[in-house]
């Protein structure tokens, strides 16, 4: 969350239906663990307010980690360890989301996901699309 946020990622928004657009609960957790980190002070307050006010956007569009997310992410967890190239706990747990709701996963680390041949994956920051 930036003062002057992407070019290129606000107009990717811009050009999508708000119902169209999804948080994980995972990706939330992420933010929300990051701020906590930060020495108590008026960036951290600056970035809990951005990130509250982004969460209330997305309250009802919130994608989590349930039943059948696990057996997906049991096969991410397979399929990137036979293939010698394992993926964090959370990367595998978006992607299971994502598989699960049959979503394009958003992320600016596609690298992180490559292994996943089947997993679409679009990167918003890449202005090299343009």
């Amino acid at each position: 969350m930036k003062t002057q946020p992407d070019a290129a990622v606000l107009n990717w928004v811009d050009a999508q239906l708000e119902t169209d657009l999804f948080l994980c609960a995972i990706s939330k957790a992420e933010i929300e663990w990051g701020i906590g980190q930060l020495v108590d002070g008026k960036r951290k307050q600056q970035l809990q307010q951005a990130a509250s006010a982004v969460f209330a956007l997305f309250a009802e569009r919130c994608l989590t980690y349930d039943c059948t997310t696990a057996s997906h992410y049991a096969m991410i967890a397979l399929q990137t360890q036979q293939s010698g190239r394992p993926m964090s706990v959370e990367d595998m747990m978006l992607a299971a989301i994502a598989r699960t709701h049959h979503a394009l996963l958003v992320t600016r680390n596609i690298k992180d996901f490559i292994g996943l041949s089947d997993m679409p994956l679009f990167n918003p920051w890449d202005h090299s699309k343009e």
